[in-house]
């Protein structure tokens, strides 16, 4: 007997221990979520592809300028201008090409000059022949996007892997977000340019694009809505379209009058 109680003493220190491992195993089982059955947060859904052109549109309003291009592809032929813009108050140094005339253009506020070939001097230009209020315009007009789908890939977009999205704007609703009465006069301008509903494609730089144009918005165009199938290219000419394109967002510009 008191073999047999000697041993069981000993088992009991044992059997404690045990017991006090499982208990702890169990406790922090409870504590981190774990074991076989346990599910971990549902992952948070990213942006959509509205939301996702909209940001990029802030953004680049937000840096206040950029060196921009600018296509406009008008009734009487195509407009290329390209230079520094501030985007508002709006002031740009736009070189520009008028088919086989160039000019140089400067903008600053709502005065504007230019000066055609090698000509030294410089004539007084009314703004309204201009598109600028397509450049500010059309930053605003993100918060009017509708059925904005990412179209699958990438493309190359000067030089930069990027991904196009596409969908309409309502110029109207754009018009009422409008952050002040200048930008909203900015929107009714390239309402008037293109169509109070247009098409709009959006280029962003690629999830493997350098960290500088990673999401950055680096080319937009609207264009006027063609047939009743949504059908739309992503390269060819449209009369009145216009495009954007946009690099060194926030550099810093300077315009001076003439």
């Amino acid at each position: 007997m008191t073999a047999v109680t000697a041993r069981r003493g000993r088992g009991r220190p044992v059997a404690a221990l045990l017991g006090l491992v499982l208990a702890l195993s169990l406790a922090l089982t409870a504590c981190t979520g774990g074991g076989p059955t346990a599910s971990g947060p549902a992952a948070e859904p990213g942006p959509s592809p509205q939301d996702t052109v909209t940001a990029a549109a802030r953004a680049l309003a937000d840096a206040g300028s950029a060196r921009a291009t600018v296509g406009l592809d008008g009734p009487t032929g195509p407009l290329r201008a390209n230079g520094p813009a501030r985007f508002e108050p709006f002031a740009a140094d736009l070189t520009v090409d008028l088919g086989t005339r160039g000019a140089h253009v400067r903008v600053l506020g709502d005065d504007a000059w230019v000066r055609f070939g090698g000509s030294p001097g410089w004539q007084a230009l009314s703004t309204g022949l201009l598109p600028v209020g397509a450049v500010t315009g059309a930053l605003h007009a993100t918060a009017g996007l509708r059925d904005v789908v990412a179209q699958p890939g990438t493309e190359d977009v000067e030089g930069l892997p990027a991904v196009r999205y596409t969908g309409t704007v309502d110029l109207a609703a754009a018009r009422a977000a409008a952050p002040d009465p200048a930008a909203a006069t900015r929107v009714d301008e390239l309402s008037g340019l293109v169509s109070p509903t247009p098409w709009f494609t959006a280029w962003l730089g690629a999830p493997d694009a350098a960290q500088p144009d990673r999401g950055r918005l680096v080319q937009l165009r609207l264009e006027p809505a063609g047939p009743a199938s949504g059908e739309q290219s992503a390269n060819a000419a449209v009369p009145g379209a216009v495009t954007l394109g946009f690099t060194e967002p926030g550099l810093p510009v300077e315009v001076t009058a003439p």
